[in-house]
């Protein structure tokens, strides 16, 4: 079998998240900079995982807009969702206001209410995650405790079916639902701490491959440029 004899090939890189990657790129060029008779070749290594790396921060800054206020199609679900809710609010606020005995589902209109909005509209104030949490959880309550029939006598599956698809459309909008999409902002990310971490073995191997055992200078330097990478494999021993 053909390899590529590229450092993915043999080099292993110490469990690192997004985080970490971002802190060893950071202390491998500060190594660099602080090391003197760095081979030509050693910083153009390093510019390649500088360059991967500014492409992950990158993409991590579009996920953290994606899904967030700055995101105008969070925005406009976030609308939508506190729209179809205060719909559903309104209509059922209204069966509670009838006076006793005007309909024999009003004790179940008013324990539903209760149990929807206790405090009212007051958690559609809350950051988009939270919100479609607390969504979330009020439509696990019409479902777990079957009152989609109640809710249908009472005049409100209109108001239900609307509420469930902006529901859905938010969580999707906020990419907490929905199917995988290779345009979603966590797999930019993903795909490119996988470049950063190949470029990083590819620095790894270049540094390596510029010592001499019967050159202590060249040894030092690798120790040098490699010690945010080795300081970090022991740790994790």
């Amino acid at each position: 079998m053909l390899q590529s004899f590229r450092g993915h090939d043999f080099i292993q890189l110490p469990p690192l998240g997004e985080a970490g990657t971002l802190t060893l790129v950071d202390e491998l060029e500060a190594a660099a900079k602080t090391a003197s008779h760095v081979p030509p070749a050693i910083f153009a290594a390093l510019g390649r995982v500088l360059e991967a790396t500014d492409d992950l921060k990158k993409h991590i800054a579009t996920r953290e807009k994606s899904g967030s206020p700055a995101d105008p199609k969070a925005r406009a679900a976030d609308r939508a969702l506190d729209d179809a809710w205060g719909a559903f609010q309104s209509w059922l606020l209204g069966w509670t206001r009838l006076p006793d005995g005007a309909h024999p589902l009003i004790a179940d209109a008013r324990a539903l209410y209760a149990a929807l909005f206790p405090k009212g509209l007051q958690f559609l104030t809350l950051d988009f995650k939270d919100e479609w949490n607390e969504s979330q959880q009020r439509l696990d309550h019409v479902t777990e405790a079957r009152l989609g029939p109640v809710i249908d006598e009472l005049g409100g599956s209109a108001f239900l079916a609307t509420l469930t698809r902006m529901h859905r459309a938010y969580g999707e909008a906020l990419h907490i639902t929905g199917p995988a999409d290779a345009d979603e902002p966590d797999a930019h990310v993903r795909r490119s701490i996988d470049e950063t971490h190949m470029a990083l073995r590819e620095y790894v191997a270049q540094v390596a491959a510029t010592v001499r055992r019967d050159d202590a200078a060249s040894v030092e330097i690798a120790r040098l440029l490699l010690e945010p990478v080795s300081t970090r494999s022991v740790a994790d021993r």
